[in-house]
C-alpha cells in the first residue's frame, strides 16, 4: 500500500514505515495553448523592438509587413492625441461648482422628502397594499 502525502509532512518514525518514493509522471502534451511556443519569436521580436524604438520602421515593415506597421503607427498617433486631450475649462468649472462645499456634507435622503411627496408615497403604498389584498382573495 502506497501513501501519497500530498505535500504534507508525515512523522514516518512513529509509523515505522519508510517514506513513499514519488515517481515522476511523464510530461503530458499541452493542448490548450493560446500562443504557439515555436515559429513566431523572430517576427514578434522585430515588431516589439520597433515599438520599443530599437529598430527602424523600414526593417519592421520588411519583416512584419507594411500593414502592421501602419496600424501601430496610427494607434500610437491616436494614443498621443488622446494623452494631450484635456477637459475644457467651462466643463471643469461646472463640475467643481456642482460639488458640495465640504466633503460628506450631503443630507440624508429622508431629510429631502417634502410633506407633499410624503403624502404621495403613503397613498402609493396604500394602493399597492390594496392590490395585494385583492390578489390574495
Amino acid at each position: 500500500m502506497m501513501f501519497d502525502d500530498a505535500g504534507f509532512e508525515r512523522n514516518d518514525k512513529v509509523t515505522g514505515r519508510e517514506p513513499a518514493q514519488r515517481r515522476d509522471k511523464p510530461a503530458e502534451p499541452l493542448y490548450d495553448r493560446e500562443v504557439p511556443l515555436t515559429g513566431t519569436t523572430a517576427t514578434h521580436g522585430v515588431l516589439h523592438d520597433w515599438l520599443d524604438g530599437e529598430v527602424d520602421a523600414m526593417r519592421a515593415s520588411e519583416v512584419e509587413g507594411k500593414s502592421k506597421v501602419e496600424l501601430w503607427t496610427r494607434i500610437n498617433a491616436e494614443s498621443e492625441m488622446l494623452r494631450r486631450r484635456v477637459t475644457p475649462v467651462g466643463v471643469q468649472q461646472r463640475i467643481m461648482a456642482s460639488l458640495p462645499e465640504t466633503p460628506g456634507a450631503t443630507t440624508s435622503w429622508y431629510k429631502q422628502i417634502t410633506p407633499v411627496s410624503a403624502i404621495a408615497i403613503a397613498v402609493a403604498l396604500l394602493a399597492v397594499g390594496a392590490l395585494i389584498i385583492q390578489a390574495i382573495r
